[in-house]
Protein backbone atom coordinates (compact mmCIF):
# COMPACT_ATOMS: atom_id res chain seq x y z
CA UNK A 1 0.00 0.00 0.00
CA UNK A 2 1.59 3.35 -1.05
CA UNK A 3 1.94 5.42 2.16
CA UNK A 4 0.11 8.54 2.70
CA UNK A 5 1.55 12.07 2.22
CA UNK A 6 2.17 12.31 6.05
CA UNK A 7 4.15 9.25 6.34
CA UNK A 8 6.10 8.90 3.55
CA UNK A 9 9.88 9.06 4.70
CA UNK A 10 11.93 7.82 1.28
CA UNK A 11 15.90 7.46 1.83
CA UNK A 12 16.34 7.72 -1.77
CA UNK A 13 14.53 10.56 -3.79
CA UNK A 14 15.14 10.48 -7.38
CA UNK A 15 13.65 13.97 -9.27
CA UNK A 16 14.50 15.58 -13.07
CA UNK A 17 14.98 18.87 -13.98
CA UNK A 18 12.14 21.12 -14.94
CA UNK A 19 12.20 20.80 -18.17
CA UNK A 20 12.15 16.94 -18.23
CA UNK A 21 9.23 17.12 -15.20
CA UNK A 22 6.85 18.85 -17.92
CA UNK A 23 3.55 16.71 -18.06
CA UNK A 24 4.02 16.85 -22.49
CA UNK A 25 1.63 14.63 -24.33
CA UNK A 26 3.58 13.69 -27.35
CA UNK A 27 7.74 14.19 -28.71
CA UNK A 28 7.48 17.66 -30.17
CA UNK A 29 6.16 18.82 -27.07
CA UNK A 30 8.95 17.93 -25.09
CA UNK A 31 11.13 18.63 -27.98
CA UNK A 32 10.34 22.47 -27.95
CA UNK A 33 10.11 22.74 -23.76
CA UNK A 34 13.49 21.64 -23.29
CA UNK A 35 14.73 24.05 -26.34
CA UNK A 36 13.51 27.21 -24.83
CA UNK A 37 15.12 30.17 -23.08
CA UNK A 38 14.27 32.69 -20.78
CA UNK A 39 13.07 35.03 -23.71
CA UNK A 40 10.34 32.60 -23.31
CA UNK A 41 8.29 34.01 -20.06
CA UNK A 42 8.52 32.03 -17.42
CA UNK A 43 4.79 31.55 -17.07
CA UNK A 44 4.42 30.79 -20.29
CA UNK A 45 6.80 27.86 -20.14
CA UNK A 46 5.84 26.54 -16.75
CA UNK A 47 1.70 26.39 -17.18
CA UNK A 48 1.90 25.84 -20.75
CA UNK A 49 4.90 25.01 -22.74
CA UNK A 50 5.82 22.77 -20.09
CA UNK A 51 3.01 22.03 -17.59
CA UNK A 52 3.91 20.97 -14.19
CA UNK A 53 3.75 16.78 -13.99
CA UNK A 54 0.80 15.72 -11.58
CA UNK A 55 1.75 13.99 -8.85
CA UNK A 56 -0.58 11.58 -6.76
CA UNK A 57 -1.26 11.99 -2.64
CA UNK A 58 2.34 11.29 -1.38
CA UNK A 59 3.81 13.81 -3.96
CA UNK A 60 5.64 11.01 -6.33
CA UNK A 61 5.22 12.05 -9.98
CA UNK A 62 2.77 10.30 -12.08
CA UNK A 63 5.24 9.95 -15.00
CA UNK A 64 8.97 10.57 -14.68
CA UNK A 65 11.94 10.47 -17.64
CA UNK A 66 12.36 7.08 -18.55
CA UNK A 67 16.06 7.23 -17.07
CA UNK A 68 14.83 7.85 -13.34
CA UNK A 69 12.46 4.98 -14.15
CA UNK A 70 15.38 2.70 -14.70
CA UNK A 71 16.62 3.74 -11.75
CA UNK A 72 13.77 3.16 -9.33
CA UNK A 73 13.40 -0.18 -10.96
CA UNK A 74 17.09 -1.17 -10.85
CA UNK A 75 16.97 0.02 -6.95
CA UNK A 76 14.04 -2.23 -6.10
CA UNK A 77 14.85 -4.96 -7.76
CA UNK A 78 18.12 -4.61 -5.45
CA UNK A 79 15.78 -5.21 -2.81
CA UNK A 80 14.85 -1.68 -1.70
CA UNK A 81 10.73 -1.36 -1.04
CA UNK A 82 8.78 1.46 -2.75
CA UNK A 83 8.96 3.21 0.88
CA UNK A 84 12.18 3.67 0.49
CA UNK A 85 12.43 5.28 -3.14
CA UNK A 86 10.40 7.61 -4.13
CA UNK A 87 10.41 9.91 -7.86
CA UNK A 88 9.75 13.36 -7.13
CA UNK A 89 9.17 16.35 -8.66
CA UNK A 90 11.21 19.57 -8.43
CA UNK A 91 7.63 20.99 -6.73
CA UNK A 92 7.63 18.09 -4.94
CA UNK A 93 11.17 17.95 -3.15
CA UNK A 94 10.52 20.03 -0.10
CA UNK A 95 8.03 17.35 0.77
CA UNK A 96 10.09 14.75 0.54
CA UNK A 97 13.15 15.61 1.61
CA UNK A 98 14.04 15.98 5.58
CA UNK A 99 16.54 13.96 8.23
CA UNK A 100 14.99 10.30 6.90
CA UNK A 101 16.84 11.17 2.95
CA UNK A 102 20.07 9.36 2.37
CA UNK A 103 20.54 10.22 -1.15
CA UNK A 104 19.03 12.39 -3.64
CA UNK A 105 19.68 11.76 -7.25
CA UNK A 106 19.11 14.02 -10.00
CA UNK A 107 19.12 13.68 -13.72
CA UNK A 108 18.78 16.46 -16.39
CA UNK A 109 19.68 16.05 -20.20
CA UNK A 110 21.32 19.56 -20.29
CA UNK A 111 22.43 20.75 -16.83
CA UNK A 112 25.05 23.58 -18.03
CA UNK A 113 22.68 24.79 -21.37
CA UNK A 114 25.69 22.83 -23.60
CA UNK A 115 23.69 20.28 -25.52
CA UNK A 116 24.24 20.89 -29.39
CA UNK A 117 20.32 21.67 -30.24
CA UNK A 118 19.64 23.66 -26.94
CA UNK A 119 22.73 25.63 -27.51
CA UNK A 120 21.44 26.51 -31.32
CA UNK A 121 18.35 27.87 -29.94
CA UNK A 122 20.39 30.23 -27.23
CA UNK A 123 22.24 31.65 -29.95
CA UNK A 124 19.72 32.91 -31.74
CA UNK A 125 17.45 33.39 -29.10
CA UNK A 126 19.58 35.02 -26.14
CA UNK A 127 18.59 34.75 -22.87
CA UNK A 128 19.44 31.40 -20.55
CA UNK A 129 18.22 28.04 -21.20
CA UNK A 130 15.38 26.97 -19.57
CA UNK A 131 17.32 23.83 -18.65
CA UNK A 132 19.96 25.35 -16.85
CA UNK A 133 18.23 27.79 -15.19
CA UNK A 134 15.58 25.83 -13.88
CA UNK A 135 18.92 23.09 -12.78
CA UNK A 136 20.66 25.75 -11.28
CA UNK A 137 17.29 26.76 -9.32
CA UNK A 138 16.48 23.20 -8.18
CA UNK A 139 20.18 22.48 -6.98
CA UNK A 140 19.85 25.33 -5.07
CA UNK A 141 17.12 23.91 -3.35
CA UNK A 142 18.44 20.25 -2.97
CA UNK A 143 21.89 22.15 -1.52
CA UNK A 144 20.23 24.12 1.00
CA UNK A 145 18.37 20.47 2.33
CA UNK A 146 21.80 19.00 2.04
CA UNK A 147 23.13 21.54 4.49
CA UNK A 148 20.38 21.00 6.87
CA UNK A 149 20.26 16.91 6.69
CA UNK A 150 23.09 15.95 5.23
CA UNK A 151 22.43 13.45 2.42
CA UNK A 152 24.25 13.15 -0.88
CA UNK A 153 23.53 14.53 -3.99
CA UNK A 154 23.80 12.05 -7.12
CA UNK A 155 23.78 13.85 -10.39
CA UNK A 156 23.61 11.99 -14.02
CA UNK A 157 21.40 11.77 -17.19
CA UNK A 158 22.60 12.04 -20.72
CA UNK A 159 23.72 15.58 -19.63
CA UNK A 160 25.88 14.01 -16.68
CA UNK A 161 29.11 14.82 -18.88
CA UNK A 162 28.28 18.66 -18.81
CA UNK A 163 29.20 18.13 -14.87
CA UNK A 164 32.05 16.09 -15.25
CA UNK A 165 33.95 18.20 -17.13
CA UNK A 166 32.96 21.36 -15.32
CA UNK A 167 34.20 20.22 -11.28
CA UNK A 168 33.12 24.19 -10.30
CA UNK A 169 30.09 23.81 -11.10
CA UNK A 170 29.69 20.58 -9.63
CA UNK A 171 31.08 21.71 -6.20
CA UNK A 172 28.73 24.97 -6.27
CA UNK A 173 25.60 22.95 -7.14
CA UNK A 174 26.39 20.85 -3.87
CA UNK A 175 26.85 17.36 -5.89
CA UNK A 176 29.02 14.82 -4.17
CA UNK A 177 28.92 12.38 -7.34
CA UNK A 178 28.70 12.28 -11.06
CA UNK A 179 27.65 9.31 -12.03
CA UNK A 180 27.63 8.78 -16.10
CA UNK A 181 26.34 6.54 -18.27
CA UNK A 182 24.03 3.28 -17.32
CA UNK A 183 23.31 3.01 -14.23
CA UNK A 184 22.12 -0.69 -13.86
CA UNK A 185 25.29 -2.40 -12.99
CA UNK A 186 27.47 -0.44 -10.79
CA UNK A 187 24.49 2.06 -9.38
CA UNK A 188 22.48 0.26 -7.27
CA UNK A 189 25.71 -1.22 -4.95
CA UNK A 190 27.11 2.85 -5.05
CA UNK A 191 24.14 3.39 -3.52
CA UNK A 192 23.87 0.76 -0.79
CA UNK A 193 26.81 1.74 -0.06
CA UNK A 194 25.75 5.23 0.89
CA UNK A 195 23.20 3.96 2.74
CA UNK A 196 25.35 1.92 5.11
CA UNK A 197 27.06 4.65 5.63
CA UNK A 198 30.00 4.88 3.51
CA UNK A 199 31.57 8.01 2.13
CA UNK A 200 30.02 9.15 -1.74
CA UNK A 201 32.73 7.93 -4.39
CA UNK A 202 34.50 9.55 -7.05
CA UNK A 203 32.82 9.94 -10.10
CA UNK A 204 31.63 6.71 -12.05
CA UNK A 205 31.92 6.52 -15.56
CA UNK A 206 29.66 3.51 -16.68
CA UNK A 207 31.31 2.06 -20.13
CA UNK A 208 28.52 -0.83 -20.92
CA UNK A 209 24.80 -0.64 -21.88
CA UNK A 210 23.89 -2.66 -18.60
CA UNK A 211 21.61 -4.88 -20.91
CA UNK A 212 21.46 -7.88 -19.16
CA UNK A 213 20.92 -5.99 -15.96
CA UNK A 214 17.88 -3.57 -17.03
CA UNK A 215 14.40 -4.31 -14.86
CA UNK A 216 11.03 -3.06 -16.55
CA UNK A 217 9.82 -0.19 -15.32
CA UNK A 218 7.25 0.48 -12.10
CA UNK A 219 5.50 3.35 -13.64
CA UNK A 220 4.59 5.54 -16.01
CA UNK A 221 7.44 7.17 -17.90
CA UNK A 222 7.81 10.68 -19.48
CA UNK A 223 5.86 10.65 -22.91
CA UNK A 224 5.46 6.77 -22.43
CA UNK A 225 8.66 6.41 -23.44
CA UNK A 226 10.12 2.94 -24.36
CA UNK A 227 13.42 1.78 -25.17
CA UNK A 228 14.45 -0.84 -28.08
CA UNK A 229 17.70 -0.20 -27.87
CA UNK A 230 20.62 1.30 -26.13
CA UNK A 231 24.03 2.71 -27.75
CA UNK A 232 24.63 3.26 -31.37
CA UNK A 233 28.47 3.04 -31.94
CA UNK A 234 28.37 5.46 -34.92
CA UNK A 235 31.63 7.46 -33.49
CA UNK A 236 29.71 10.97 -34.25
CA UNK A 237 32.03 13.76 -32.18
CA UNK A 238 28.71 15.24 -31.50
CA UNK A 239 26.95 12.50 -29.52
CA UNK A 240 27.29 11.03 -26.29
CA UNK A 241 26.13 7.74 -27.44
CA UNK A 242 28.52 7.35 -29.81
CA UNK A 243 30.80 5.44 -28.17
CA UNK A 244 28.52 2.32 -26.84
CA UNK A 245 28.06 -0.59 -29.52
CA UNK A 246 24.41 -0.94 -30.11
CA UNK A 247 22.09 -3.30 -28.22
CA UNK A 248 18.46 -4.28 -28.22
CA UNK A 249 16.54 -4.82 -25.43
CA UNK A 250 14.60 -8.10 -25.61
CA UNK A 251 10.76 -7.82 -26.69
CA UNK A 252 9.43 -9.14 -23.37
CA UNK A 253 10.94 -6.53 -21.26
CA UNK A 254 9.59 -3.93 -23.83
CA UNK A 255 6.28 -5.34 -23.66
CA UNK A 256 6.35 -5.04 -20.44
CA UNK A 257 7.73 -0.97 -19.84
CA UNK A 258 4.63 -0.68 -22.76
CA UNK A 259 2.07 -2.39 -20.24
CA UNK A 260 3.25 -0.07 -17.37
CA UNK A 261 2.77 3.28 -19.27
CA UNK A 262 -0.86 1.35 -20.38
CA UNK A 263 -1.71 0.94 -16.81
CA UNK A 264 -1.49 4.25 -15.68
CA UNK A 265 -3.36 5.79 -18.45
CA UNK A 266 -0.88 6.71 -21.49
CA UNK A 267 -2.33 5.94 -24.52
CA UNK A 268 -0.03 7.51 -26.41
CA UNK A 269 3.85 6.29 -26.09
CA UNK A 270 7.21 6.99 -27.94
CA UNK A 271 9.99 4.70 -29.01
CA UNK A 272 13.48 5.08 -27.96
CA UNK A 273 16.65 4.16 -29.89
CA UNK A 274 19.25 5.90 -31.63
CA UNK A 275 18.01 4.06 -34.80
CA UNK A 276 15.14 2.36 -34.90
CA UNK A 277 15.05 -0.07 -37.89
CA UNK A 278 18.34 -1.34 -36.46
CA UNK A 279 16.19 -2.85 -33.73
CA UNK A 280 17.30 -6.88 -33.71
CA UNK A 281 20.08 -6.14 -36.19
CA UNK A 282 23.53 -7.75 -35.81
CA UNK A 283 25.92 -4.99 -36.43
CA UNK A 284 24.42 -3.35 -39.98
CA UNK A 285 22.80 -6.53 -40.99
CA UNK A 286 19.49 -5.48 -40.38
CA UNK A 287 17.04 -7.83 -39.39
CA UNK A 288 13.06 -6.44 -40.08
CA UNK A 289 11.56 -9.55 -39.23
CA UNK A 290 12.19 -9.06 -35.53
CA UNK A 291 11.12 -5.04 -35.92
CA UNK A 292 8.19 -6.18 -37.13
CA UNK A 293 7.51 -9.23 -34.72
CA UNK A 294 8.37 -6.46 -31.91
CA UNK A 295 5.34 -3.45 -33.54
CA UNK A 296 2.90 -6.86 -34.31
CA UNK A 297 3.25 -7.92 -30.16
CA UNK A 298 2.90 -4.11 -29.22
CA UNK A 299 -0.45 -3.51 -31.28
CA UNK A 300 -1.62 -6.61 -29.67
CA UNK A 301 -0.09 -5.72 -26.00
CA UNK A 302 -2.36 -2.74 -24.90
CA UNK A 303 -5.66 -0.59 -26.03
CA UNK A 304 -3.03 2.49 -27.33
CA UNK A 305 -3.46 5.04 -29.65
CA UNK A 306 -0.61 6.35 -31.20
CA UNK A 307 3.73 5.43 -31.20
CA UNK A 308 5.60 8.05 -32.36
CA UNK A 309 9.05 6.91 -33.69
CA UNK A 310 12.63 9.19 -33.37
CA UNK A 311 15.74 8.73 -34.79
CA UNK A 312 16.82 6.54 -37.82
CA UNK A 313 19.99 6.30 -39.78
CA UNK A 314 20.22 6.82 -43.84
CA UNK A 315 22.37 3.82 -43.84
CA UNK A 316 19.60 1.46 -42.19
CA UNK A 317 16.55 3.15 -44.16
CA UNK A 318 18.68 2.26 -47.92
CA UNK A 319 18.68 -1.15 -46.61
CA UNK A 320 15.32 -1.81 -46.50
CA UNK A 321 13.00 -2.37 -49.21
CA UNK A 322 10.00 -0.22 -49.97
CA UNK A 323 7.85 -3.51 -49.26
CA UNK A 324 9.24 -3.81 -45.83
CA UNK A 325 9.07 -0.49 -44.69
CA UNK A 326 5.57 -0.28 -45.90
CA UNK A 327 4.97 -3.31 -43.62
CA UNK A 328 6.05 -1.25 -40.70
CA UNK A 329 4.16 1.56 -41.60
CA UNK A 330 0.92 -0.03 -41.64
CA UNK A 331 2.18 -1.16 -37.94
CA UNK A 332 2.68 1.95 -36.48
CA UNK A 333 -0.87 2.68 -37.55
CA UNK A 334 -2.89 2.11 -33.86
CA UNK A 335 -5.83 3.91 -33.06
CA UNK A 336 -5.32 7.14 -33.99
CA UNK A 337 -3.90 7.26 -37.67
CA UNK A 338 -1.38 9.58 -38.06
CA UNK A 339 -0.69 11.87 -41.43
CA UNK A 340 2.67 12.75 -39.92
CA UNK A 341 4.27 9.97 -38.54
CA UNK A 342 7.92 11.82 -38.40
CA UNK A 343 11.23 10.04 -38.04
CA UNK A 344 14.21 12.00 -37.29
CA UNK A 345 17.10 11.52 -40.13
CA UNK A 346 20.62 12.88 -39.45
CA UNK A 347 21.81 13.85 -42.61
CA UNK A 348 24.27 16.40 -41.27
CA UNK A 349 25.88 17.47 -44.43
CA UNK A 350 25.86 16.59 -47.87
CA UNK A 351 29.99 16.03 -47.80
CA UNK A 352 30.75 12.28 -47.39
CA UNK A 353 34.29 13.36 -46.60
CA UNK A 354 32.97 15.57 -43.38
CA UNK A 355 30.72 12.59 -42.36
CA UNK A 356 33.80 9.95 -42.67
CA UNK A 357 36.11 12.50 -40.26
CA UNK A 358 33.09 13.61 -38.15
CA UNK A 359 31.62 10.09 -37.20
CA UNK A 360 32.35 7.56 -39.89
CA UNK A 361 29.74 4.79 -38.36
CA UNK A 362 26.98 6.31 -40.16
CA UNK A 363 28.20 5.44 -43.43
CA UNK A 364 27.58 1.79 -42.12
CA UNK A 365 28.61 -0.73 -45.01
CA UNK A 366 28.62 2.66 -47.77
CA UNK A 367 31.17 4.64 -49.50
CA UNK A 368 31.50 8.12 -48.65
CA UNK A 369 31.49 9.35 -51.66
CA UNK A 370 28.01 8.00 -51.59
CA UNK A 371 26.33 9.83 -48.49
CA UNK A 372 24.20 12.34 -50.92
CA UNK A 373 22.85 10.06 -53.27
CA UNK A 374 22.31 7.74 -50.04
CA UNK A 375 20.49 10.78 -48.67
CA UNK A 376 17.75 11.05 -51.17
CA UNK A 377 17.25 7.44 -51.74
CA UNK A 378 16.54 7.23 -47.85
CA UNK A 379 14.26 10.24 -48.43
CA UNK A 380 12.54 8.90 -51.67
CA UNK A 381 12.18 5.21 -49.68
CA UNK A 382 10.48 6.97 -46.43
CA UNK A 383 7.79 8.94 -48.33
CA UNK A 384 7.00 6.40 -50.73
CA UNK A 385 6.02 4.17 -47.56
CA UNK A 386 4.41 6.61 -45.50
CA UNK A 387 6.59 8.39 -43.24
CA UNK A 388 7.33 12.13 -43.20
CA UNK A 389 11.27 12.97 -42.83
CA UNK A 390 12.47 15.16 -39.79
CA UNK A 391 16.25 16.01 -41.20
CA UNK A 392 18.71 17.40 -39.58
CA UNK A 393 22.11 18.90 -40.57
CA UNK A 394 24.71 20.25 -38.76
CA UNK A 395 26.51 23.73 -39.20
CA UNK A 396 30.31 24.27 -38.48
CA UNK A 397 31.59 20.87 -37.99
CA UNK A 398 35.36 20.21 -38.03
CA UNK A 399 36.86 20.33 -41.33
CA UNK A 400 33.70 22.19 -43.02
CA UNK A 401 34.22 24.40 -46.06
CA UNK A 402 31.96 26.91 -47.78
CA UNK A 403 32.10 24.24 -50.34
CA UNK A 404 30.51 21.81 -48.12
CA UNK A 405 27.86 24.32 -47.62
CA UNK A 406 27.11 24.90 -50.81
CA UNK A 407 27.18 21.22 -51.46
CA UNK A 408 24.25 21.16 -48.23
CA UNK A 409 22.54 23.80 -49.65
CA UNK A 410 21.43 22.09 -52.72
CA UNK A 411 20.67 19.46 -50.97
CA UNK A 412 18.54 20.56 -48.60
CA UNK A 413 16.78 22.46 -51.89
CA UNK A 414 16.53 19.29 -53.24
CA UNK A 415 14.79 17.45 -49.92
CA UNK A 416 12.52 20.02 -49.49
CA UNK A 417 10.58 19.59 -53.02
CA UNK A 418 8.95 16.92 -51.10
CA UNK A 419 7.41 16.58 -47.93
CA UNK A 420 9.73 16.68 -45.08
CA UNK A 421 11.25 19.69 -42.41
CA UNK A 422 14.78 20.39 -42.27
CA UNK A 423 16.78 21.57 -38.49
CA UNK A 424 20.04 22.95 -38.73
CA UNK A 425 21.88 22.80 -35.44
CA UNK A 426 25.40 23.86 -34.51
CA UNK A 427 28.30 21.75 -33.81
CA UNK A 428 29.28 21.12 -30.14
CA UNK A 429 31.62 18.63 -29.39
CA UNK A 430 29.75 16.08 -27.17
CA UNK A 431 32.87 14.76 -24.99
CA UNK A 432 35.04 17.15 -22.27
CA UNK A 433 38.20 17.34 -24.15
CA UNK A 434 37.35 17.20 -27.66
CA UNK A 435 39.97 20.33 -29.50
CA UNK A 436 37.24 21.42 -32.15
CA UNK A 437 35.59 24.69 -30.73
CA UNK A 438 31.40 24.60 -30.99
CA UNK A 439 30.03 26.77 -33.48
CA UNK A 440 28.13 30.21 -32.55
CA UNK A 441 26.29 32.47 -34.49
CA UNK A 442 29.33 34.62 -34.57
CA UNK A 443 30.76 31.78 -36.71
CA UNK A 444 28.40 32.14 -39.52
CA UNK A 445 29.17 33.47 -42.79
CA UNK A 446 25.93 34.51 -44.76
CA UNK A 447 26.35 30.80 -46.76
CA UNK A 448 25.86 29.42 -43.15
CA UNK A 449 22.98 32.41 -42.78
CA UNK A 450 21.35 31.72 -45.72
CA UNK A 451 21.43 28.02 -45.45
CA UNK A 452 20.07 28.27 -41.79
CA UNK A 453 17.22 30.56 -43.06
CA UNK A 454 15.71 28.61 -45.79
CA UNK A 455 15.10 26.09 -43.97
CA UNK A 456 13.46 27.09 -40.86
CA UNK A 457 11.18 29.04 -43.92
CA UNK A 458 10.47 25.48 -45.13
CA UNK A 459 10.12 24.65 -41.43
CA UNK A 460 7.52 27.69 -40.88
CA UNK A 461 5.09 26.03 -43.31
CA UNK A 462 5.34 22.40 -42.07
CA UNK A 463 5.64 22.23 -38.84
CA UNK A 464 2.16 23.52 -37.57
CA UNK A 465 0.84 20.95 -39.65
CA UNK A 466 3.03 18.73 -38.12
CA UNK A 467 2.26 19.93 -34.25
CA UNK A 468 -1.26 19.67 -34.93
CA UNK A 469 -1.50 16.10 -36.55
CA UNK A 470 0.82 14.81 -33.59
CA UNK A 471 -1.03 16.48 -31.21
CA UNK A 472 -4.77 15.16 -32.51
CA UNK A 473 -3.06 11.42 -32.80
CA UNK A 474 -1.60 12.13 -29.04
CA UNK A 475 -5.10 12.56 -27.56
CA UNK A 476 -4.54 16.14 -27.02
CA UNK A 477 -7.33 18.92 -26.85
CA UNK A 478 -8.71 21.05 -30.15
CA UNK A 479 -8.00 23.94 -27.47
CA UNK A 480 -5.07 23.21 -26.31
CA UNK A 481 -3.92 22.80 -29.91
CA UNK A 482 -5.23 25.92 -31.01
CA UNK A 483 -3.00 28.16 -28.68
CA UNK A 484 -0.08 26.02 -29.50
CA UNK A 485 -0.62 27.16 -33.52
CA UNK A 486 -1.06 30.57 -32.01
CA UNK A 487 1.70 30.60 -30.10
CA UNK A 488 4.06 29.50 -33.11
CA UNK A 489 2.19 32.48 -35.42
CA UNK A 490 4.27 34.71 -32.86
CA UNK A 491 7.56 32.93 -32.57
CA UNK A 492 7.86 32.75 -36.81
CA UNK A 493 7.67 36.49 -36.56
CA UNK A 494 10.38 36.94 -33.90
CA UNK A 495 12.68 34.35 -35.90
CA UNK A 496 12.10 36.45 -39.02
CA UNK A 497 13.48 39.58 -36.73
CA UNK A 498 16.37 37.63 -35.63
CA UNK A 499 17.33 36.47 -38.66
CA UNK A 500 17.11 39.86 -40.34
CA UNK A 501 19.42 41.40 -37.58
CA UNK A 502 22.08 38.88 -37.85
CA UNK A 503 22.22 38.98 -41.48
CA UNK A 504 23.05 43.07 -40.82
CA UNK A 505 25.86 42.03 -38.46
CA UNK A 506 27.25 39.37 -40.58
CA UNK A 507 27.20 41.73 -44.04
CA UNK A 508 28.71 44.39 -41.63
CA UNK A 509 31.46 41.93 -40.39
CA UNK A 510 32.23 40.47 -43.99
CA UNK A 511 32.45 44.25 -45.23
CA UNK A 512 35.47 44.87 -42.82
CA UNK A 513 37.11 41.88 -43.50
CA UNK A 514 39.10 42.47 -46.52
CA UNK A 515 40.53 45.91 -44.58
CA UNK A 516 41.45 43.58 -41.46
Amino acid sequence: MTQSSQTLRPSVVLVADRTLSGNYRVLFEGIFGTMQTTSTPRFMMRHLLSPPMPTDAAGRAKAAPLGLRRVESALRAHGLTEADVAVATPETLSRLMGPWTKVVAVSSSDPLGQAMSNTTTHWFCGGELYTAKFTAEMMHRINTAKQQYGFTVIAGGAGAWQWAADPAATQRQGIDTVFEGYFESAGPALIESILAGGAPPAPVSEQGTCLDAIAPIRGASLMGALELSRGCGNGCTFCTSSAKAMVHLPQDLILADLEANAAAGLRAVVSGSEDFFRYGARGWKLNPAALCQLLEAMRKAADLSFMQIDHANVASIVQLEKSELKEIRRLLTWGRPCEYLWVNVGVESASGRLIGANGAGKLGPFAAGDWADLVRLAAARLRESGFFPVFSIVLGLPGETPDDIAATHRLVRELSTGPCVIFPVFYVPAMSGDPAPEFTTADMRADHLALFSECYELNFKRVPLLFWDNQRAGGVSWLRRSVYQTLGRGEVMLWRRRFARLAGSIAAKEAKAPHA
